[in-house]
């Protein structure tokens, strides 16, 4: 089976596919303008609309903080709006598509986003983040946890 088969057999998701459950989270971290990497290794929850995420972040020294965000996800026709947490928009996952992608420009800085749910319920986001002080790509596998 190639990719575009793939993709032909993909079963549009919903809102509801990420919600109430947890899902482990590995994420690398490449800076680009500093020459360094990161890792974060965490759990995420989409519960009463909330994309809540927590785990450790591993920088570069070798130093471990502890890691938190959020962000208001609304559910939208044939997708989510991802909100931050002061619920201005700041972006569009596609969930029809098997792929899909999203920017966002706060100004100076560009923040780009590939999602892949080709391998459901593993799902990958790919930012690439550009700006005059940032110079980052961040991917980020999700794995949803059986309970």
């Amino acid at each position: 089976m190639n990719s575009q088969d793939n993709h032909q057999s993909f079963i549009p998701l919903k809102f509801e596919d990420f919600t109430e459950c947890f899902w482990n989270i590995s994420r690398q971290i490449i800076d680009h303008s500093q020459g360094s990497q990161l890792t974060f290794t965490g759990r995420c929850e989409v519960s009463d609309g909330w994309y809540r995420e927590s785990g450790q972040l591993v920088l570069a020294d070798g130093q471990v903080i502890s890691s938190t965000r959020r962000y208001l996800w609304k559910a939208c026709t044939g997708g989510v709006d991802v909100h931050f947490d002061d619920e201005q928009f700041f972006h569009r996952i596609d969930l029809a598509s098997a792929a899909s992608q999203a920017r966002h420009f706060c100004d100076p800085d560009d923040y780009t986003v590939s999602y892949d749910f080709l391998q459901w319920p593993v799902w990958t986001s790919l930012w690439r983040v550009k700006g005059p002080r940032k110079q980052y790509k961040m991917l980020s596998i999700y794995r949803k946890v059986e309970l």
